[in-house]
């Protein structure tokens, strides 16, 4: 693998300055607050999706959730389901697909279940925007459907009653890339404003938690939403939180307390039942006294996939040990890979060999697909060249799935053989590793005291604002490796096989790169 070595000389040499500069960070990056976010009210059919479920809620209909199973889709359900009863509803229900058993997207499990039930309103939370057939159905002989959804729209939107999403074309929301569940407390927020009400305050945290789960970059609103919670932390008083402090250590700065997050979202991402039921919802819905034996349902089933990763990941190294195509598509007739799995080992498969993974499995009499990006290349856009073949598609620029009938996975493998080739200056660019900070050797002392400063003022870090990349000037390892004293209690710092050479020093390792196996340097 060659990466190109990307970095700016600037005159300015205190290196948070020098990040702050390479980044395009204004100063007020750094102090943004709630108060700095978007109005809401920018948000398309938001006014028109807050009357109807205020109306529905006082006439007493009966209004159906629509949810995902991921943490996003767990922590929208959540919010939405919550708000619904401190708003007077007594008759609104919540159905969680199982990726397992189910296809993605609404399926006739679910219209039969409404269409039963006599329902008057469906929302969808973290999904809906590519299920054409079945709103268009539910809406036109049904009942009132609200959408809310945060993937990407495609070349229009199903005609439901209200949509509401960020990505849609004409919406004068300015930032674009929320979480499901982001899009969610911002509906309730219109709810609380039109019905003069506040909303429950822990919402937020659980906001935080389905933002950092689906990956989403932080920045924006995105970040003043995540930051608020890390830096209020000690004034949530949910009940699911106090439960789970009993397995949690005090958390004292911002890095831990991200990893507590990570923590309950590992835990979360276990929580699939049968029938449109989810184990983790039901934590989070059950009264603070009964929810120990769930929290041990939750922990035992995270142990069981935990050890169904680790076997997962040995197949992933054999039948990927030869690989020389400029993409992988592994279409699993053998059941080897655990459908819930199949993300996960995608996303394995493109972070060791930088080229787009799909994997293909059967279910429910057809087949679906998980698929992980490289670089730039943009898997929607990919799909959308390919769609006379597949069932359904949906899903983000670098992580998206779709259906597909067994007689069409010849004609799709096909396709997007021929999509690749016109992206041939896209799939073989070298890997940009972004520098942010120059320092000298003479201020290798001083490192130390750089990392915990932005650790403490570029929080939260994470996708779309990653750790700074210091490149270090003169270095001599033999006469200046001592000279690092890293602090790594309130670092992320970890080992990565991009880098060519690990500096050790009392134990500890350090990612050190070397510049003369740097192929590019720009």
């Amino acid at each position: 693998m060659k990466f190109h070595w990307n970095y700016n000389y600037l005159k300015e040499e205190n290196p948070f300055k020098q990040i702050m500069e390479n980044r395009n960070m204004a100063e007020s990056f750094l102090e943004l607050s709630i108060s700095d976010i978007p109005d809401f009210k920018l948000m398309k059919d938001i006014s028109k999706a807050a009357s109807r479920i205020i109306k529905a809620v006082q006439q007493k209909e009966k209004i159906f959730i629509f949810g995902h199973d991921d943490v996003d889709g767990i922590t929208s359900t959540y919010i939405l389901f919550n708000f619904l009863g401190k708003i007077g509803s007594q008759n609104h229900y919540c159905f969680i697909p199982n990726r397992l058993t189910d296809h993605h997207g609404i399926q006739q499990n679910f219209i039969q279940k409404v269409t039963d039930e006599n329902a008057n309103l469906i929302i969808t939370v973290d999904g809906g925007i590519s299920d054409f057939e079945a709103i268009e159905h539910l809406q036109n002989n049904l009942c009132d459907v609200i959408i809310t959804d945060h993937h990407i729209v495609q070349h229009s939107v199903p005609k439901a009653f209200a949509v509401v999403n960020p990505k849609q074309h004409d919406c004068d929301f300015p930032f674009k890339m929320m979480a499901g569940v982001g899009v969610v407390y911002f509906l309730l927020k219109m709810m609380a404003e039109k019905l003069s009400i506040s909303i429950d305050k822990n919402y937020l945290f659980w906001v935080a938690a389905g933002t950092i789960a689906d990956k989403v970059p932080l920045r924006n609103t995105n970040r003043i939403l995540v930051k608020e919670v890390l830096e209020n932390w000690t004034s949530f008083d949910d009940d699911t939180l106090k439960n789970l402090d009993d397995y949690l250590c005090a958390p004292l700065n911002f890095t831990e307390r991200l990893r507590i997050i990570k923590f309950i979202n590992r835990l979360f991402s276990n929580g699939r039942l049968p029938d449109g039921q989810n184990l983790a919802l039901e934590l989070l819905l059950t009264e603070e006294s009964e929810q120990k034996p769930i929290i041990y349902q939750l922990f035992a089933k995270a142990t069981d996939a935990k050890k169904k990763k680790n076997d997962v990941n040995l197949i992933i190294k054999n039948i990927t040990e030869n690989i020389i195509d400029d993409h992988f598509i592994f279409v699993d007739f053998e059941n080897k890979i655990p459908i819930e799995f199949a993300g996960h080992s995608a996303s394995k498969i493109v972070k060791k060999h930088k080229i787009p993974a799909i994997i293909i499995k059967p279910k429910n009499g057809i087949f679906a697909g998980e698929a992980r990006s490289a670089g730039r290349f943009n898997l929607m856009d990919a799909f959308e060249y390919c769609k006379s073949s597949l069932i359904q598609f949906g899903g983000h620029a670098k992580a998206a799935g779709f259906t597909i009938e067994k007689e069409n996975l010849e004609m799709f493998q096909a396709k997007f053989k021929a999509y690749l080739q016109t992206q041939k200056n896209i799939l073989f660019e070298n890997e940009t590793i972004k520098i942010d900070a120059i320092l000298d050797a003479e201020d290798i002392e001083y490192l130390d005291e750089y990392i915990q400063m932005e650790y403490n003022l570029l929080q939260p870090i994470g996708q779309g604002n990653v750790t700074p990349h210091f490149l270090i000037k003169n270095f001599l390892p033999k006469r200046d490796v001592n000279k690092i004293k890293i602090n790594f209690r309130n670092t992320d710092i970890k080992h990565d096989h991009h880098y060519a050479v690990i500096v050790k020093w009392s134990g500890k390792s350090f990612n050190v790169v070397d510049y003369r196996k740097a192929n590019y340097l720009l």
